[in-house]
């Protein structure tokens, strides 16, 4: 197998026209911000409890008040970090 000389050539413009873009790319947009754009999921009964620092039938009956937002698909059951926090918040300034 036989490559011509000029296809490496090309293969290495690409390569430096790929790193040019990505260099400039990172450049734009800072790894904390896209960390900061970034929704954090919490998963199960377990992992709300383990956010809130309590128990998991107290974590079930918080989730079963509807106090907080959560999406179940089947026996899954997904809750949004920042939402669930946002709602607790809430929910002690108007108590």
């Amino acid at each position: 197998m036989s490559y011509a000389p000029n296809s490496f050539a090309s293969i290495e413009e690409r390569l430096e026209r790929i790193e040019h873009l990505l260099l400039s790319n990172s450049s734009t947009s800072s790894l904390s911000d896209t960390r900061a754009n970034c929704t954090r999921h919490i998963y199960g009964i377990s992992g709300l409890a383990r956010l809130l620092n309590c128990s998991k039938p107290t974590a079930q009956r918080i989730k079963d008040s509807g106090k907080i937002p959560f999406t179940q698909i089947g026996r899954k059951i997904v809750f949004n970090e920042k939402a669930v926090l946002v709602a607790l918040d809430k929910r002690e300034v108007l108590a």
